[in-house]
């Protein structure tokens, strides 16, 4: 499947949330976000098969391309889990340590585009450059989600 294609497809996942959020009066914040949530829930046991369908990657690509997304998959779980304490930490700190704890989170982001921007000079290397920027371009869209989740669904939901 092409850029487009792959793009579209997490569009229209999208877009089946908008019927529950368009609504606004009709659908609590609370649902909106369990529908969020049920949205990336699913995505994540079957998401290698989803990018697989995506890239259409032969199998000199595969060999190349699969080493490269377990290693940053084991990145972005190290980074998740790091997220999620600072963000715990952040909900009871005040003054000078909510301060120092949002400034760690904003190191946090920068060290996840650091290491995007390595694997996806390392996936450049392996395959055709169309597929890597596929790539990066699905899994910045779920990093969205996944950060929307992390960070302004407690927000959205309760307001």
């Amino acid at each position: 499947m092409s850029r487009i294609a792959s793009t579209t497809i997490l569009s229209l996942w999208l877009l089946a949330l908008l019927p529950a959020a368009a609504p606004a009066q009709d659908v609590a914040p609370a649902q909106a976000m369990a529908r969020v949530q049920a949205l990336l829930d699913a995505s994540e046991p079957g998401k290698q098969i989803f990018i697989a369908r995506q890239l259409q990657l032969s199998h000199e690509e595969a060999a190349g391309f699969w080493p490269i997304y377990d290693a940053y998959q084991a990145t972005l779980a190290d980074l998740a889990e790091r997220r999620g304490r600072l963000l715990a930490a952040l909900q009871g700190a005040s003054g000078s340590q909510a301060v120092d704890l949002a400034e760690d989170l904003s190191d946090l982001d920068m060290d996840e585009a650091e290491q995007r921007q390595r694997m996806f000079l390392r996936l450049a290397r392996a395959i055709p450059v169309e597929k890597a920027i596929a790539y990066l371009e699905l899994e910045t869209s779920l990093a969205a989600l996944r950060h929307f989740r992390q960070r302004a669904a407690d927000r959205y939901a309760s307001g």
